[in-house]
């Protein structure tokens, strides 16, 4: 059973990947077969596999047919990046007089990775470091709920990077989008609520210009 489930998250996180990476695009269509034949796996984990993508909303069920990529949209984004808005900027403000040194130094540890050599020649690591940052903001908190809803969300929005930005990814010489990250640990230092929450806002909002 444990090596079945290990086969699954295996074909799970090969599938999301192949997605980000374009390998599979919007609206392609993904057999059982052809990952059975491409993994040399049984049926069973793959699946599993796809049904936990479809209960992801990353892939669509079409009975007798496979597995087709969902579009989002950019209504979709937008909804997303609202919502972003409301979860992120709420639990800051709860919380944000629980946040201590420690804590604020691992946010500018994650800042600087953002900001390396590396990330500034892969935006795909860049973007990583950036949901850390946001993750490690709201996990302050202590609200697994609240943490797994920002992670689904993250998940989401990395594949709106790769659907809309995916040619762009490569050509960025110097990543832009988390330039609101030292204000925020700022305020966070100051105590100041409503400025760590307005350059909070000013980052959600920021992304894919």
């Amino acid at each position: 059973m444990a090596e079945n489930g290990n086969l699954k998250d295996m074909i799970y996180n090969k599938v999301f990947s192949a997605i980000i990476e374009g390998e599979y695009t919007a609206n392609d269509i993904i057999s059982e077969k052809q990952l059975i034949e491409k993994y040399k796996v049984s049926k069973s984990p793959v699946r599993e596999a796809l049904g936990k993508l479809c209960s992801e909303g990353v892939l669509k069920s079409m009975p007798r047919f496979g597995y087709v990529v969902v579009q989002l949209t950019r209504t979709d984004i937008e909804n997303i990046l609202k919502f972003r808005l409301v979860l992120e900027g709420g639990s800051l403000r709860e919380c944000i007089h629980q946040i201590g040194t420690d804590q604020i130094e691992r946010l500018k540890t994650i800042n600087d990775l953002c900001e390396n050599d590396q990330a500034k020649n892969d935006f795909w690591i860049h973007w990583e470091h950036n949901m850390n940052f946001h993750l490690a903001l709201i996990s302050f908190c202590g609200n697994e709920f609240s943490y797994n809803m920002l992670k689904q969300s993250l998940d989401t929005l990395t594949r709106a990077y790769a659907q809309f930005y995916w040619d762009k990814w490569k050509k960025i010489v110097f990543p832009t989008d988390t330039k609101y990250h030292a204000k925020i640990i700022e305020c966070l230092e100051n105590r100041d609520v409503e400025g760590a929450i307005h350059f909070l806002r000013q980052d959600i909002s920021d992304f894919g210009r």
